[in-house]
């Protein structure tokens, strides 16, 4: 048993040697955009000869837009026979249309030609379960990598100059962004700040968003305990919109609105917007992630050369509560086209994926150019941050293959960095940020099935969450319960129902919420 992997790693180099004899494989990769300030790796991007050179693989690689744009993207391939051999899917409603139509492959005999990656991977037959049907595992499904990165951040240096402590509640939440929209709190003069930034955003890696406005408004439903989807409440099952709470979360983002705190222009602006904003000073708190204040920090600096950023731990709401938001332990999904199964590229895929799982196409994929875009330090790689993530992002557009969550990527990819004479810790951050936001681990709906008219039912709860929020309807009793009764025209009690059961099959209905 012991020669077991030594023989699995002999047969991948021979299989490779093979390959190269006979002329490079066609491969075609799709991976959303992993930089979405940075654009796709340039045509001399050394990677591609590498991969001809040394795995027989001729590598096409495509970008995919970020949110709702990439999954059109692939829908509309889908749809013309003609997807990716190897690509992303963020979409549980994508994955199972596609698994449904036939699209996708199982992935199972991938596993014995990528034994290092396949161990350290793929080796969890619970996290594999949740893309499996029966025997047959349709995706890689990854583990997270460095989740939960998510906070609000708030001007120190603009409570300090309108003598503010940071709120701890909503309510000193509300007071506080009222204060840094009516006060003149950057002493300009001029009515040109807002005390909140955020937008309706649902494409956050390992954050999952619920239904309704997304992830930069959980910590609001958190706030009112109903954060996520589903009530994992074992005797009290049901989608958190029906609870009361969801009604009162809902009123208090309208107050915000009503209030004209928030920027009014949230509802439409996509989160490059919402970075390009905080990063001039126009927001007093803002919602973003470790790694997005990271990459901006430089501009912020440039912009605001005497501000002061603090992490604000997630306000409670009237009852206590606080959380930031739900999170799946499950990462990055992996998928592999029928039709590049069929054509034989198992093997060609399975060599890609090994290679980048760890030595030069670790470094390569993961890190971009040494010396250029990382440097080594005690042989922990270090990001550059002097060279402008629009530059070297685009040489780790597909990072997501290469990372693997082992010990050295954090203090790696956050490194200790000085801006504007001020010194981050970046990592130290990272882990603050997982610490204090009362993160709620609700991997178990990785493994809900979509309902037959998924988009639907999210399009309808989106949409009217946003017409109360910004006034065009009335929240009272009555349009509340027409909102809800209008799930039954969606047949929202079947897909309530299937979660259920899906989840408690899962064994994800525990006794006590898991965090």
């Amino acid at each position: 048993m012991r020669k077991g992997p030594k023989l699995l790693l002999l047969a991948a180099v021979l299989a490779t040697l093979a390959a190269k004899a006979q002329g490079p494989t066609e491969l075609h990769v799709a991976l959303y955009a992993a930089n979405p300030e940075a654009p796709a790796p340039p045509p001399n991007w050394e990677v591609y000869q590498i991969l001809r050179d040394k795995l027989g693989i001729n590598l096409k690689f495509t970008m995919l837009p970020t949110g709702a744009d990439g999954d059109n993207r692939l829908g509309a391939l889908a749809a013309a026979n003609d997807l990716p051999d190897l690509f992303e899917v963020r979409s549980l409603a994508l994955f199972d249309r596609l698994l449904q139509q036939g699209q996708l492959a199982p992935v199972n005999k991938l596993f014995p030609q990528m034994p290092r990656r396949t161990q350290v991977r793929y080796s969890d037959p619970r996290r594999n379960r949740l893309v499996s049907v029966r025997d047959q595992i349709y995706g890689l499904q990854e583990r997270v990598t460095l989740s939960r990165q998510y906070a609000i951040w708030v001007r120190k240096d603009w409570l300090d100059r309108l003598g503010l402590q940071p709120p701890s509640t909503l309510e000193e939440f509300f007071q506080v962004a009222k204060a840094f929209t009516e006060r003149d709190p950057d002493g300009n003069g001029r009515n040109d700040t807002y005390g909140f930034g955020g937008v309706i955003d649902y494409d956050t890696a390992g954050i999952l968003p619920g239904l309704g406005l997304g992830n930069h408004f959980q910590w609001v439903y958190g706030a009112y305990g109903v954060a996520g989807t589903w009530n994992y409440d074992p005797r009290a099952f049901a989608a958190n919109l029906r609870d009361p709470n969801f009604r009162r979360a809902t009123e208090f983002i309208r107050r915000l609105v009503e209030a004209k705190v928030i920027d009014p222009d949230w509802a439409t602006l996509r989160r490059a917007d919402l970075r390009t904003r905080w990063q001039q000073g126009r927001y007093g708190m803002f919602f973003e992630s470790v790694g997005g204040l990271q990459a901006g920090l430089q501009n912020f600096y440039a912009n605001n050369p005497n501000a002061e950023l603090i992490m604000l731990a997630p306000p409670k709401g009237p009852e206590g509560k606080s959380s930031m938001g739900t999170y799946s332990s499950a990462g990055w999904l992996f998928v592999v086209s029928k039709r590049a199964m069929d054509s034989g590229k198992d093997a060609a895929i399975a060599r890609f994926l090994e290679w980048a799982h760890s030595g030069e196409g670790y470094y390569l994929l993961g890190w971009g150019r040494k010396g250029q875009d990382y440097i080594l330090v005690n042989n922990v790689p270090t990001v550059n941050t002097q060279v402008p993530i629009s530059v070297r992002g685009s040489y780790t557009q597909m990072r997501w293959l290469a990372f693997n969550a082992n010990p050295i990527e954090m203090r790696g990819r956050y490194p200790e960095i000085t801006v504007a004479g001020r010194k981050f810790v970046m990592y130290q951050l990272m882990e603050k940020a997982q610490a204090q936001g009362n993160w709620i681990n609700r991997t178990g709906d990785v493994a809900v099935k979509a309902a037959p008219n998924q988009a639907d039912i999210e399009r309808y709860v989106a949409e009217n969450l946003v017409q109360f929020v910004l006034g065009q309807r009335p929240i009272n009793d009555t349009t509340w319960r027409q909102f809800l009764d209008g799930l039954r025209n969606l047949r929202f009690e079947q897909y309530e129902a299937a979660a259920e059961r899906t989840l408690r099959e899962y064994g994800y209905l525990l006794p006590t919420p898991t965090r």
